[in-house]
């Protein structure tokens, strides 16, 4: 055990000391900004939070509190880019580690089933603490924008908690891609394509219980959302907890698998 969690802070640190830690934050951040918090009833405009704060003296944005604008603040953009955003820190580190050859060095040093869970520990730990970093100074920004009336301690922590379990979760595609995948571009490009054919089909299926009045049915299928996951602590849902504490497992049974059946264990 001792070893293992000595691997795994190991990667961890190398993938918190990256390029792609730093862009996922600074990217994250500036997502969060393009989200859309207000819909002009007239006119049917919709307003991101860029424009609410240009537009701050407009006595519609006025009475605009911190609390309203982060509770809205993950945008159709943030839920597509997301798996690609959460994977860069361990991508680039992961994808640069094997081309160069040093894979196999490591997994002497730790043994192969030690290196895989290492790997899974740093990529959505490293995945989760980028997006809430981000989100932490999105929020930061909100907070010293707008009035802070009824957002308490408690309410902010459990909205970080909840941006973090959402980076975790996002980062599973691109774990699994990358057992199989070399180029570190294909791993990030896959989870995009892959996440919006899997909301696209999602909603689809929703529209057909919609349309034969299954309104049950179609809340129960809330929980395959994985943006509905950053609720989890204001909405304790059993289903939405199991359904991706299950893929977090085949994620990382399949990446395992794949690894370990190749007969050169540093390619």
């Amino acid at each position: 055990m001792k070893k293992l969690i000595n691997s795994a802070a190991v990667e961890l640190r190398k993938t918190i000391f990256s390029y792609g830690f730093i862009l996922c934050i600074l990217i994250t951040c500036l997502l969060c900004f393009t989200s859309s918090v207000y819909t002009d009833s007239f006119t049917g405009k919709e307003y991101s939070v860029f424009e609410v704060i240009a537009n701050k003296s407009r006595s519609v944005f006025s009475s605009f509190t911190s609390s309203q604008l982060l509770r809205t603040s993950v945008s159709p953009y943030i839920t597509i880019f997301i798996p690609v955003l959460s994977s860069l820190p361990f991508v680039t580190g992961f994808c640069a580690e094997r081309l160069g050859g040093n894979m196999r060095f490591v997994i002497i040093r730790s043994g192969k089933y030690k290196y895989c869970v290492s790997k899974f520990i740093s990529a959505v730990l490293s995945g989760g603490t980028a997006v809430m970093s981000g989100f932490m100074l999105y929020s930061i920004a909100i907070c010293f924008s707008f009035s802070n009336e009824g957002l308490s301690a408690i309410e902010l922590i459990k909205m970080y908690i909840g941006m973090g379990i959402y980076g975790m979760i996002s980062v599973l595609p691109a774990f699994f891609l990358s057992a199989f995948i070399r180029n570190k571009y294909m791993i990030c490009c896959f989870p995009f394509i892959f996440m919006h054919f899997y909301y696209t089909t999602v909603s689809k299926v929703q529209d057909i219980f919609n349309a034969r009045d299954r309104w049950d049915i179609v809340i129960k299928m809330y929980f395959l959302y994985p943006s509905n996951i950053k609720e989890v602590l204001f909405d304790v849902n059993a289903g939405i907890i199991i359904y991706h504490a299950v893929l977090a497992i085949a994620a990382l049974v399949g990446f395992t698998v794949i690894m370990n059946r190749r007969l050169d264990y540093g390619q």
